[in-house]
C-alpha cells in the first residue's frame, strides 16, 4: 500500500521519456509501483495519523522512502509504531541516512554515486566513443533497493521467530560506498596494502592485455564484449580462428605495451569479417568467454533475454497493452504478472473498505476534512 499525500508522487512524470502521450507516466513509475495500491492520506492530521497506525496494526513492514526522520517527525517513528505492532519491521530508506553531517541534505542517485566514489559505466564493456554516448548508468539508486530488501526480509524472518520487530536502516550514499570490490578499504589499510608483481602494468601505462578485454565491432555493426584475458582462453581463441601468429606475437614481444596496440589493431580488423551472432555461435561452440555488448535496443532482441522470460503484458488504462520487463527473481511456481502502477489514490476507499471496514459515510467526511484524498 503506497501511502501518498496530497501532491502524490513526482516520480509518476520522472524521465525523459513518456509512455501513451507526452504527460503520461514515467517507465521508473511503471517499474517501481507496480503491483501496489495508492492511497491518498493526509498524514499531518489526527484522523490521517489513526488511519495510518491503524493500517500498520495489520502490516508486516513501514518503509520511510524520504528522507530520514520524516515520520518521526509527524509522531509516527519506529519507538511510537512498534507499541501498536509489536513486530512491525520498519524500514527507513533515505539518501543519507538519519545522522551524519549531510543527513539534512536533499539527495538524489547521481549524488549517491558521487559520495560513494562510483564510476558509471563499466570500462572495458565499450569503446571509448561509445561510452560517450551511452546513457549515464546508476549504481546507487538501485543498489539501496537491494540492500533494504535484503535487511528488511531478514528482520521479517526473526519477527516472525521471536515475535520481536526492528528498525532497519539503509542509505543510498553508504550502499554506493560499500559498491566497489576494494573500494574505500584499500585507503583505510594504506600503510598495509601493496601492489602485486609481476605489475599488472605494460610500458604504455595500461593493463597488460588490455586488448583480450576490449569490446570490439563486428560487420554489422553491433559490439562484442572480448573476454580472453586469460592464457587459456587466449589460446583457445587463436586455435579457433587459426591465427597462431597473434600467440606468437606475445610470447617474442620484447615490449608488451606496443605488442598489446598491435593485437587490439588486429583483432580490430578480425572481428569486422563476420556478423555478430555468427561470432557468438562459434563461441558457444569452443567455450570462448565473449558476450554481446547490447544497446537497450539490441537487449529486447537478445536470444538469451527472450528465452529468460523476461517480458509480461500489463494494461495501462486509456493507453492499452504494454510490454514490461519483469524481474530478475524468478519462482518457480509463481508467474510474474502485477498490475500497472496505481494513479495516485486509486485505492484510497478501497483500502480503507475492505481493508479497515470503515463505513462509506466517514469516508465522505474524512474527504471532505481533506484527511483522505481519493480519485
Amino acid at each position: 500500500i503506497k501511502v501518498e499525500g496530497a501532491d502524490g508522487d513526482p516520480v509518476r512524470y520522472m524521465g525523459d521519456l513518456a509512455v501513451g502521450s507526452p504527460e503520461g507516466y514515467g517507465y521508473m513509475h511503471l517499474r517501481w509501483n507496480r503491483g501496489k495500491k495508492s492511497i491518498g492520506l493526509n498524514l499531518k492530521s489526527p484522523e490521517g495519523k489513526t488511519i495510518f497506525e491503524q493500517l500498520v496494526a495489520t502490516a508486516d513492514v513501514v518503509i520511510e522512502g524520504m528522507r530520514a526522520g520524516v515520520l518521526e517527525r509527524l509522531g509516527l517513528g519506529y519507538d511510537v509504531l512498534k507499541k501498536i505492532n509489536k513486530r512491525i519491521v520498519f524500514c527507513s530508506l533515505s539518501g543519507f541516512g538519519s545522522g551524519g553531517p549531510y543527513h539534512k541534505l536533499a539527495a538524489h542517485g547521481p549524488s549517491f554515486d558521487a559520495f560513494g566514489a562510483l564510476s558509471a559505466v563499466q570500462p572495458y564493456a565499450y569503446p571509448e566513443q561509445t561510452r560517450k554516448t551511452i546513457p549515464w548508468v546508476p549504481v546507487a539508486m538501485h543498489a539501496m533497493g537491494r540492500d533494504a530488501a535484503i535487511g528488511t526480509l531478514a528482520a521479517i524472518l526473526r519477527a516472525q521467530k521471536t515475535g520481536k520487530g526492528s528498525m532497519v536502516e539503509v542509505s543510498g550514499a553508504e550502499s554506493a560506498a560499500y559498491w566497489l570490490p576494494e573500494g574505500a578499504d584499500v585507503a583505510l589499510n594504506k600503510t598495509q596494502t601493496y601492489k602485486r608483481t609481476p605489475n599488472l602494468m605494460n610500458s604504455l601505462g595500461k593493463m597488460v592485455y588490455w586488448p583480450r578485454l576490449h569490446a570490439y565491432k563486428t560487420r554489422d555493426n553491433h559490439q562484442l564484449f572480448f573476454q580472453c584475458y586469460y592464457e587459456k582462453y587466449w589460446t583457445f581463441f587463436c586455435d579457433t580462428v587459426n591465427r597462431p601468429d597473434l600467440l606468437a606475437l606475445y610470447e617474442n614481444s620484447d615490449d608488451i605495451g606496443a605488442t598489446d596496440e598491435v593485437i587490439y589493431d588486429e583483432l580490430c580488423r578480425l572481428f569486422v569479417e563476420r556478423n555478430r551472432s555468427d561470432w557468438i555461435d562459434l563461441f558457444l561452440q569452443h567455450e570462448i568467454p565473449c558476450i554481446p555488448a547490447n544497446t537497450r535496443e539490441d537487449i529486447v532482441e537478445d536470444p538469451h533475454f527472450i528465452a529468460g522470460n523476461n517480458v509480461y503484458q500489463a494494461d495501462y488504462p486509456g493507453v492499452g497493452k504494454l510490454n514490461l520487463t519483469k524481474t530478475p527473481i524468478k519462482i518457480s511456481d509463481q508467474d510474474f504478472a502485477p498490475d500497472i502502477a496505481p494513479a495516485a489514490w486509486d485505492h484510497t476507499e478501497f483500502v480503507l473498505c475492505e481493508m479497515l471496514e470503515m463505513p462509506i459515510d466517514l469516508i465522505r467526511d474524512l474527504k471532505e476534512k481533506a484527511v483522505i484524498y481519493t480519485k
